[in-house]
C-alpha cells in the first residue's frame, strides 16, 4: 500500500520529459530544415539569377513558402506531441483507476481476511488496520491510524518487541500457538505470522501483522485431546483387540492389546495392509467376512489360532463404518476367549470329576449299607455254625458241614471288610508309620505274591515323613495295588514301589480336583504291563468293576485302595496308557499329632469268666447268638432288644452289671447316648460296642476315638470272648 500511495503523487512527472523531448525535437527539425531552406535556397538562386528584382520576388515567395511550410511542420510535430499527451494522459487515469481498484481490493481483503491484519511503518505506527484487529484486541471503533503501536498498547511484553525488531530487519517470523493477554484481560491464544514489506528500493518499509484467534479451536483441540485420551487409555485398557481398518484394507487404528497380539508397535501397524499383518493363510481364512462388512454387514465369527505354539480362541465382530450410505472402513473388536474356553473345559472336567465322587459316594453308601446288613446275617450264621459244632462234640458227620458253612461266612466277611474299606466305614485303630519301614517289612511277602517272574523294585525315599493310618490298611493297599500289577503283566515285566516327599500348593491344588494344599507322603506303585485305556480309567475304583476274565477276581481290590485312601484324607492319581505300563500314585497326608490308641488285644489264652453282661440289640437273631456265646465262656448275660429295656435291666441290676455290650444303631436311641444314660446308673460299667460298620457316634471317619472299645461284625466266638475278657481286663477310665 505506500507504493500505491507514492503513485498519484507522480503520475505528471512522466510528461515533462516527453514535452521537452517533443520541444527540442520540434526546435531540432525547426533548425534544421530553416538553416537548411535559407542556406539551400540562397545559394541554388544565386548560381542560376542574377537579376536582383527577380532575386526579390523570388525571395518574398521563398518566405511566403517558408512561413506555409514551417506552420505546417509545427502543426503536425504538435499535434503528435498533443496525441502522445493524451495517451499518456488515458494511461495515467487507467492506471489510476487499477489502483483505486487494487486499493478496494486490499481492503476487502483486510476486512474480509479470517484473520486481523495491521500494518506498521518503520516506526510502528499503523497504516492499515482490520476491523477484524480492532475487534479481536477490544479497541472498539477507536481510529488508530497514525498512532504507535506501543501507544496503544502501552504495555505490550518485551518479547513482542523484539519479534517487530526482527521483522523491521526482514526477518519473517510465525508461532502457531501463543497466548496473549486482551486490553480487558481475558486470556486468548492467537496464530500469528510477521511479514516486512518493501519500499520502491527495495528497502523495508515496515511490517505486516497477520493474527489468528484460535482461542476456541484450542478449547476445541483441548477437549479433543482429552476425549482422545479417554478413548486410547480406555481401549487400551480393555481386555480385547480393537483396531480400524479403511475400505483400502490398511490398518488405521489398532489399541495397545491388539499391537502386542501381532508383536509390533504404532508406528509399525499403522498404515499395514491386512494381508501383510495376518498373513495368507488367516488372511483367505477372513477374506469373506472382509468382503461381507465391507458391503455393509456386520460380522461375527470364531476362529482357532496357533499363537506361540499354543491354541488361541478368539471371537471376532467386524462393524462397519458407514458415512452418508457410503462404508468407509469397518471397526474391529476381537475377544481372546483362550481362557475361557480353558476355564469351559476345565468347568467340564472338574464336573465330571465331581459327578465321579457322586457316583463313588453314592454307591460307597449302597455298598456299606449292603455290607452292614450282610454283617448282621453273617453274625447269626458264624455263631450258630459255632454253637453247633460244640454241641455235636467231636467226630460227629456233620462237623464237616458245619466247618463248611463257618469258611464259607469267614470269606464272605472278608467280601463284606473290602465292601466297608471302599465306603470308608471300616473300623481303624492309626498308628504313626513310616511308610519306608512298612513297605520294607512287607517286601518279602509281596515278592511271592507277584512270582518269580516279575522284578519288584524297592525305591524307598530319603527323609521320609511319618504318616498315621492302620498297618492293615497299608497291607491292603499294597496288597492290591501289587496284584493289580502282577495281572497286567503277561510273562515277565517289572513292578517298582517308590516313596518321597511331596508338597502342593494352592495354584496346584486349584487345579487338581479334591486336593488340599499341605505336605504328603507319596507312595507310588508302576508296573509295565498292558496298560488302561481312557474310558477303562473312569471305572477302576467302582465296586465290583474288573477287567479280568470270570473267577479272577472280585473287583473290589481298587475299590477298597479308593476308599482306604479317602478314609485317611489323601489323594490317588493315575497314570496309564495302552501298552505303556500303568503307575497310581497315593498321596497320604504328613503326621502332624498324636494318632489314636489301638485297643488293647489280648495276647493270653482266650478265657472267660463269671461277670454280669448287659446286651443290647435290636436284631432278634443276633441277640439269641451273642446270648449263646457269652453264656458259653460262663458270664451271665442280661439280654435287652431296645434301649428302654436295657435301662429298665440297669435300674434292677445297678452296679452288679460289669460290661454293656451293645449295637451301635438302633432304634429310638444309638448306643453312644444309652451308654450315657447307664452311666448315673451304673457309674463303674465298662462298655464294649458292636455293629456292621462304625458310626459317627464312636468314630470321626471310620477312625475310633481314644477309649472307645469296638468290635465289628460278624465275629467269631473266639473273637468275642477275647474283646470282651480284654475290656474286662482293661485299667483305668473308657470314655462312655
Amino acid at each position: 500500500m505506500p507504493k500505491h500511495d507514492q503513485e498519484p503523487a507522480g503520475a505528471a512527472s512522466p510528461g515533462a520529459p516527453l514535452i521537452q523531448k517533443q520541444a527540442v525535437r520540434i526546435v531540432a527539425i525547426y533548425a534544421i530544415f530553416g538553416l537548411s531552406w535559407i542556406y539551400g535556397s540562397d545559394h541554388i538562386i544565386d548560381l542560376l539569377i542574377e537579376d536582383k528584382g527577380t532575386l526579390l520576388q523570388i525571395a518574398v515567395a521563398k518566405g511566403f513558402v517558408f512561413i506555409l511550410c514551417t506552420a505546417t511542420l509545427l502543426y503536425v510535430l504538435i499535434n503528435r506531441l498533443l496525441g502522445q499527451l493524451a495517451a499518456a494522459d488515458r494511461g495515467r487515469r487507467e492506471s489510476l483507476e487499477r489502483l483505486s481498484q487494487k486499493n478496494a481490493q486490499l481492503r476487502l481483503f483486510f476486512e474480509a481476511a479470517p484473520a486481523s491484519l495491521a500494518m506498521f511503518d518503520r516506526d510502528m505506527r499503523y497504516m492499515e488496520v482490520s476491523r477484524r484487529w480492532l475487534s479481536m484486541y477490544g479497541l472498539g471503533d477507536r481510529d488508530i491510524l497514525g498512532l504507535s503501536h506501543y501507544q496503544v498498547f502501552p504495555e505490550i511484553p518485551q518479547y513482542w518487541k523484539e519479534c517487530h525488531r526482527r521483522g523491521l530487519a526482514g526477518e519473517t517470523l510465525r508461532a502457531e500457538a501463543d497466548e496473549f493477554r486482551r486490553a480487558d484481560g481475558s486470556l486468548q491464544y492467537v496464530r500469528w505470522e510477521i511479514h516486512p514489506w518493501y519500499q520502491a528500493a527495495g528497502e523495508v518499509g515496515g511490517i505486516v501483522i497477520f493474527t489468528e484467534d484460535i482461542t476456541e479451536r484450542m478449547r476445541f483441540e483441548t477437549a479433543l485431546q482429552a476425549n482422545e485420551r479417554f478413548l486410547r487409555l480406555l481401549t487400551d485398557h480393555l481386555p480385547g483387540l480393537v483396531g480400524y481398518w479403511n475400505a483400502n484394507l490398511t490398518c488405521g487404528f489398532a489399541n495397545r492389546p491388539y499391537r502386542e497380539w501381532f508383536g509390533k508397535n504404532s508406528d509399525e501397524i499403522i498404515g499395514t495392509t491386512m494381508r501383510e499383518l495376518l498373513g495368507e493363510e488367516l488372511f483367505a481364512q477372513n477374506e469373506p467376512h472382509v468382503r461381507a462388512v465391507l458391503a455393509g454387514e456386520p460380522q461375527h465369527f470364531q476362529r482357532t489360532l496357533q499363537r506361540d505354539g499354543e491354541t488361541a480362541y478368539v471371537w471376532s465382530h467386524y462393524i462397519p463404518d458407514v458415512v452418508d450410505g457410503t462404508v468407509r472402513g469397518f471397526y474391529v473388536l476381537v475377544s481372546d476367549v483362550t481362557e475361557l474356553k480353558r476355564a469351559e473345559a476345565e468347568r467340564q472336567r472338574l464336573e465330571h470329576q465331581l459327578q465321579q465322587s457322586q457316583k463313588m459316594e453314592s454307591v460307597g453308601r449302597l455298598a456299606g449299607g449292603v455290607a452292614h446288613d450282610f454283617n448282621n446275617l453273617l453274625t447269626v450264621i458264624m455263631g450258630l455254625a459255632q454253637l453247633g459244632m460244640r454241641e455235636l462234640g467231636p467226630g460227629h458227620p456233620t462237623l464237616v458241614r458245619l466247618e463248611g458253612i463257618r469258611q464259607a461266612a469267614d470269606k464272605s466277611a472278608a467280601l463284606t471288610s473290602q465292601l466297608l474299606g471302599f465306603a470308608r466305614k471300616q473300623t481303624i485303630a492309626p498308628k504313626v508309620l513310616n511308610l519306608n519301614g512298612a513297605v520294607e517289612e512287607m517286601l518279602k511277602m509281596l515278592k511271592r505274591l507277584v512270582g518269580e517272574d516279575i522284578d519288584l523294585a524297592w525305591n524307598p525315599g530319603k527323609e521320609l515323613w511319618s504318616v498315621c493310618m492302620d498297618p492293615s490298611q497299608l497291607d491292603q493297599i499294597l496288597a492290591n495295588l501289587c496284584v493289580n500289577a502282577r495281572d497286567a503283566i503277561a510273562d515277565v515285566g517289572k513292578i517298582t514301589i517308590e516313596t518321597g516327599n511331596v508338597s502342593f500348593d494352592a495354584k496346584y491344588c486349584n487345579a487338581h480336583f479334591e486336593f488340599v494344599p499341605g505336605d504328603y507322603v507319596l507312595l507310588a506303585v508302576s508296573d509295565d504291563g498292558c496298560g488302561m485305556d481312557q474310558e477303562t480309567m473312569a471305572q477302576i475304583f467302582e465296586p465290583f468293576f474288573s477287567t479280568k476274565e470270570i473267577g479272577r477276581g472280585t473287583g473290589l481290590g481298587l475299590a477298597t485302595v479308593y476308599g482306604i485312601v479317602k478314609q485317611n484324607n489323601g489323594f490317588i492319581n493315575t497314570y496309564s496308557e495302552p501298552g505303556k505300563g500303568t503307575t497310581f500314585k497315593i498321596y497320604l497326608p504328613r503326621h502332624a499329632e498324636q494318632g489314636a490308641r489301638p485297643v488293647p488285644e489280648a495276647a493270653a489264652p482266650v478265657r472267660g469268666g463269671s461277670e454280669t453282661i448287659l446286651l443290647v440289640e435290636d436284631e432278634p437273631s443276633i441277640l439269641n447268638v451273642t446270648v449263646s456265646l457269652l453264656a458259653l465262656q460262663g458270664y451271665h448275660v442280661l439280654p435287652a432288644s431296645k434301649p428302654g429295656d436295657a435301662l429298665k435291666v440297669a435300674q434292677e441290676y445297678g452296679d452288679r452289671i460289669d460290661l454293656v455290650i451293645t449295637d451301635v444303631v438302633m432304634p429310638d436311641m444309638n448306643g453312644r447316648e444309652l451308654v450315657r444314660r447307664l452311666l448315673p446308673i451304673c457309674p463303674q460299667v465298662k462298655c464294649l460296642y458292636m455293629s456292621g460298620y462304625t458310626a459317627n457316634v464312636i468314630a470321626h471317619h471310620g477312625v475310633l476315638d481314644q477309649g472307645v472299645n469296638f468290635i465289628s461284625k460278624p465275629f467269631t466266638s473266639n473273637d468275642l470272648a477275647a474283646k470282651v475278657r480284654a475290656v474286662l481286663d482293661a485299667k483305668g477310665e473308657q470314655d462312655g
